[in-house]
């Protein structure tokens, strides 16, 4: 138990994650990805554009630009919402996201590793569930599965800025914490 602890916090550290959207975005941002059967591959250093630091606005100190995530344990008031739940295997936990102003397309994604380029682990992408406008008035509690050290879960959306956000997700093996990672 220790050792995947340490190799989560290790690789959560590490991880410069690269995929696509199921759906075709700008050129300059799909250039060398592979899309089949809605499971899309995109090589590290492939697409275009720079990604912003992570903002920190939430309490975990690692949240996402326009979207908060907390636990749902840690969530003192869950207000009207939509439940989504994105794993199928036992135990589920569940990540309650929340918006300050909407957000567009916002989508929850299944991570499946597939193999390292450029030191950078290499990620299929499959989209799970679709919200076209996220809105402040209804929060979301999406039921996750968290199978090994290597995240399988993520979310992506589209900014105010147009442009299209990836995020895996995943747990501190030091404190348990929720941690997002732009790629």
């Amino acid at each position: 138990m220790k050792k995947m602890t340490v190799m989560i916090a290790a690789l959560a550290l590490a991880l410069g994650v690269s995929v696509c959207s199921a759906q075709n975005n700008l050129a300059a941002e799909t250039s060398g990805v592979n899309c089949k059967d809605g499971v899309c591959e995109f090589a590290p250093g492939t697409g275009g554009g720079e990604r912003t630091a992570l903002a920190a606005i939430n309490p975990y100190n690692n949240a996402v630009p326009d979207i908060v995530g907390e636990w749902a344990r840690d969530v003192k008031q869950l207000g009207p919402h939509d439940v989504f739940t994105a794993g199928q295997t036992e135990p589920l936990a569940g990540i309650v996201f929340s918006v300050n102003n909407p957000i567009r397309n916002f989508k929850v994604l299944s991570l499946h590793f597939k193999d390292f380029s450029n030191g950078k682990p290499v990620f299929l992408v499959k989209e799970l569930y679709t919200k076209e406008v996220f809105s402040p008035d209804r929060q979301l509690l999406v039921r996750f599965s968290f199978i090994g050290s290597i995240p399988n879960n993520g979310i992506s959306y589209t900014d105010p800025a147009g442009k299209t956000r990836y995020y895996s997700i995943s747990e501190s093996g030091m404190d348990g914490s929720l941690v997002f990672s732009e790629f």
